[in-house]
């Protein structure tokens, strides 16, 4: 029979998904709350304890948040920790909290780095890319598709940077705010040749101002009957992940591997195959280990990149994403 041995939570903006994770890092069982914008004066640890409260019937169990919960507006601010990092540095940087009503809880920190002048910053997608590490992968490069897609790039192992790109929310914008979603109609499935042809456009454009321009054919397509009025939608889509996959591979050697929900991968895999180009999906879960799982139990005092990797892995779902609200993915 397996036991639980620790708590895995991924705390967003939006959602919060626990894991409670037994021998060999299996997940026995799944809990959801509210993000951290639904947590009303800063009461996290009465919103952790309700959620994980059947969970800890049998005695307190050590907890680990990623995520926004770690950040300014969250419950304690785990301050970011500069790329180049891995299981080891993210280990060490883990922010504990006291509370006499739980078992040991830490926060997994954020990561940055800067692209010149302009510094970048994730919370949470971190977890899941250490948590699909392949063992002794050498180079990769992930995309975490969502309201701000991720583009992560690891080498010997460790997370050396990576670039954000706001393709989820400029989309729900442009759609929703705008004159370019007047003409949109729902469709009864999507249009798989408007969105290849978003994408192929998207892809060809040299520069930002020349997506700007670009971007208005998502109306006078639909004034000239160039596109249905139910594939603009599907067509806007492809256009701004066209633009964000050529951007973000630019010079890129290392295989992609998708990190998302399987209707968000799906979309991202279409648009590379538009393309021509590969890409794969990433797993549902990744294996852990059961005896760095046992080691979370024991304390704090014994926390190592092992240690850490256990808990990632098994609460690190990429289909968990808790920082885009579904309606996002499912129109991305």
């Amino acid at each position: 029979m397996t036991h639980p041995r620790l708590i895995g939570v991924d705390w967003g903006t939006t959602a919060c998904r626990a894991y409670l994770v037994g021998d060999g890092g299996r997940v026995l069982a799944r809990a959801a709350g509210p993000g951290i914008l639904g947590v009303k004066d800063q009461a996290f640890a009465e919103a952790l304890r309700a959620i994980t409260a059947d969970w800890m019937r049998g005695g307190r169990l050590p907890v680990l948040l990623s995520g926004m919960v770690g950040s300014r507006q969250g419950w304690v601010e785990a301050p970011y920790l500069a790329c180049p990092a891995g299981a080891d540095e993210i280990a060490a940087a883990l922010v504990r909290l006291d509370d006499p009503s739980l078992g040991p809880v830490a926060l997994v920190p954020g990561l940055t780095v800067d692209h010149g002048d302009m510094p970048d910053v994730m919370r949470g997608e971190e977890t899941q890319v250490i948590g699909a590490l392949a063992p002794g992968a050498p180079h990769a490069l992930f995309v975490l598709p969502g309201t701000h897609s991720k583009w992560v790039e690891v080498a010997d192992g460790r997370i050396a940077g990576f670039r954000t790109f706001m393709t989820g929310e400029v989309y729900g914008a442009l759609e929703a705010h705008t004159i370019l979603g007047r003409l949109m109609r729902d469709a009864a499935a999507p249009d798989a040749a408007a969105f290849a042809r978003g994408v192929a456009e998207g892809a060809a454009q040299e520069s930002g101002g020349a997506l700007l321009h670009r971007l208005f054919a998502a109306r006078t397509y639909g004034l000239f009957d160039r596109l249905p009025a139910t594939g603009l939608a599907d067509y806007l889509s492809g256009l701004l992940i066209g633009a964000e996959i050529a951007e973000a591979t630019r010079g890129a050697e290392a295989p992609v591997t998708i990190l998302a929900s399987p209707a968000l991968a799906e979309r991202y895999l279409a648009a590379f195959a538009a393309l021509g180009r590969a890409a794969r999906p990433g797993p549902p879960t990744a294996p852990p280990s059961a005896s760095t799982a046992w080691r979370w139990r024991r304390g704090w005092r014994e926390t190592s990149s092992d240690c850490l990797k256990t808990a990632l892995r098994a609460s690190s779902r990429p289909s968990a994403r808790s920082d885009v609200p579904p309606a996002s993915e499912g129109a991305l």
